[in-house]
């Protein structure tokens, strides 16, 4: 039988969480975005579902004994994977397991690993639970990733390290793990008695050339020390009724593990989960088989497109996922002006790189589970609007941005203060000044700091340093708000904040970014909860709600003396550190 992947279904009816998120979405402007298919679900799949409906009480529902035959025989035939039903824990999903076994592995406190960039609900998944994430970064050597083995030692010895969150295939940078890569981490967290949670959601589709090994089969060891997270949501695009299978072989981990899932109060699935599921597993291999030739054209035609149309940017290769990740870097845009050009002038929604991580910040992941037709368009549009913008660039040249480093010259800085507007830093210092680019006024964070800064400043003044703040609020605010206890410093006004983006202060792309993975610091700033309440409530705060700081020391003659791009919100040198550089 030969199936629809050619169709372009219209879901702008339909809730889809996709298009709902893409003003101006339809099938002439489909989003190539969030990791769910354009196609339409397998006929076997609707089939099975509708007689289901018609002969079924659809009350409180448990798995069947079919429904678990259907996950271990396509476990076993689809990956050699030997799995007991009695091994299954289900659950709506695997982000929700994510949290389950953190809580189950670990305590409040302790130490997540993450392999970034990834996935970007694995950093929320533990700052959540309270436990503070340790960033391993994939090494990238021309277009292809690998592990940090050494930074994974060492990150595993810790005492608080208890947890390692690991996806294969690897989402967003499409690698499959070999065995050799594999039995590598299986040895370390074994020897470090860290636990792997293995998010396979992937693992059905690997492209031709490649072999996926689940982490499981590798040993008995490897069997007891992880739980392997499987579902058939994004194999046959099922996230929808909500159904992950989540094997656990240990029986201590996997009683555990129910005892979190009970206390979370989750104890039937989608009465329709366990039906999809079943029937994708045991009717839709055709179906599954088709997709991965359609998945694999996909590939090649992006790849072909940007060798002969773009040939700076960089495609990597996909050995596993319908995700593809490309390196724009070569375009000369920041991260927060690609965004800008993809969605506002080519209409191109992918997923930006930076939320998987501060290393993905220049990179985009393109779905391409649609009809060549949509990608074609969405290529077209691409182009076109790579036209106009080389021909803007061309009249008026590019957007000035620079990060500053040590010996740069900072050029064109041109400030207001509550009292005066158009002041040239470079005609306005008369000794070392120390540029400190913190929130808004009325942040309590930015207040805390600024008293702070207050308290320093005579000792700066000994050192014979001048200061100045750069804040995100308006002139007339801080003039009200500083009247009766004025600040011996400037305090330069910049509520649009382009001086920010002139040279490259960015806010951070995500809270765990903001927070710097940690559950303690996100916790002194309010907590997950406090910081997402005004976003819910439509409120608007005074400047960026998540902007980072920055600190520079910027001689009389404009260079820059010292840099500092602050990699959480509470990233500033203190006194004693500026004292050694002063």
């Amino acid at each position: 039988m030969q199936y629809d992947f050619h169709s372009i279904p219209d879901r702008s009816m339909y809730g889809s969480s996709k298009w709902n998120a893409v003003p101006g979405a339809s099938v002439k402007c489909v989003p190539l975005s969030t990791a769910d298919m354009e196609f339409p679900t397998a006929p076997e799949i609707v089939n099975a579902l509708q007689q289901y409906t018609q002969d079924a009480i659809l009350g409180y529902t448990d798995p069947t004994e079919s429904f678990y035959h259907a996950v271990c025989s396509f476990m076993k035939r689809r990956h050699n994977y030997e799995v007991r039903p009695e091994e299954i824990i289900c659950t709506p999903g695997v982000v929700y397991a994510l949290g389950m076994l953190i809580d189950a592995m670990s305590n409040p406190g302790d130490g997540v690993i993450v392999i970034s960039p990834v996935y970007y609900p694995f950093d929320l998944s533990v700052l959540a639970r309270g436990r503070t994430i340790l960033y391993n970064e994939l090494l990238l050597e021309g277009d292809r990733y690998s592990i940090d083995y050494d930074r994974l030692e060492e990150l595993a010895s810790r005492a608080d390290a208890k947890v390692l969150l690991f996806c294969n295939p690897h989402n967003p940078v499409g690698r499959v793990w070999g065995i050799e890569e594999l039995e590598k981490v299986v040895d370390i967290c074994a020897r470090h008695n860290v636990f792997i949670v293995d998010d396979e959601i992937h693992h059905d589709l690997i492209m031709p050339g490649y072999k996926h090994t689940v982490m499981a089969t590798l040993s008995e060891t490897a069997r007891q020390i992880c739980a392997v997270c499987t579902a058939p949501s994004k194999t046959f695009n099922l996230a929808g009724v909500q159904c992950s299978n989540i094997i656990i072989a240990d029986p201590v981990v996997r009683a555990k593990a129910r005892a979190v899932h009970m206390m979370n109060l989750v104890s039937h699935q989608n009465t329709f989960s366990y039906k999809a599921c079943e029937a994708a597993y045991e009717l839709c291999d055709e179906w599954l088989e088709q997709l991965l030739e359609v998945i694999a054209g996909n590939a090649k035609y992006i790849d072909t497109f940007m060798k002969e149309h773009f040939p700076e940017i960089k495609v990597f290769p996909l050995e596993g996922t319908y995700l593809l990740w490309l390196d724009m870097r070569s375009l000369g845009m920041t991260h927060k002006e690609l965004e800008h050009f993809m969605q506002k002038e080519a209409k191109l929604y992918l997923d930006e790189g930076y939320i998987f991580g501060p290393s993905g910040r220049g990179f985009e992941r393109i779905n391409l589970a649609c009809s060549r037709t949509t990608l074609e368009a969405s290529m077209q549009r691409f182009s076109e609007a790579m036209t106009v913008l080389k021909n803007r660039w061309e009249m008026e040249g590019r957007p000035y941005h620079k990060t500053l480093e040590k010996g740069d010259k900072i050029i064109g800085f041109i400030y207001d203060t509550p009292e005066k507007t158009g002041l040239d830093l470079s005609e306005n210092m008369e000794k070392p000044t120390i540029l400190v680019f913190s929130r808004y006024y009325s942040c309590p964070i930015c207040q805390m700091m600024l008293g702070q800064l207050r308290g320093m400043w005579s000792k700066l003044q000994e050192c014979g340093f001048d200061l100045k703040v750069v804040l995100q609020s308006e002139r007339k605010n801080i003039a009200e708000a500083c009247k009766e206890n004025p600040f011996p410093f400037d305090l330069i006004c910049d509520p649009d904040a382009k001086l920010y983006d002139r040279y490259n202060v960015f806010e951070a792309d995500t809270l765990p970014q903001l927070s710097g993975g940690s559950s303690q610091l996100l916790e002194s700033i309010g907590g997950v909860q406090k910081l997402l309440l005004p976003t819910f409530l439509g409120e608007k705060s005074e400047g960026r709600s998540q902007q980072l700081p920055a600190l520079f020391i910027v001689m009389p003659d404009s260079t820059v003396a010292y840099a500092h791009y602050g990699s959480h919100i509470a990233d500033l040198p203190d006194f004693e550190s500026l004292k050694e550089v002063i």
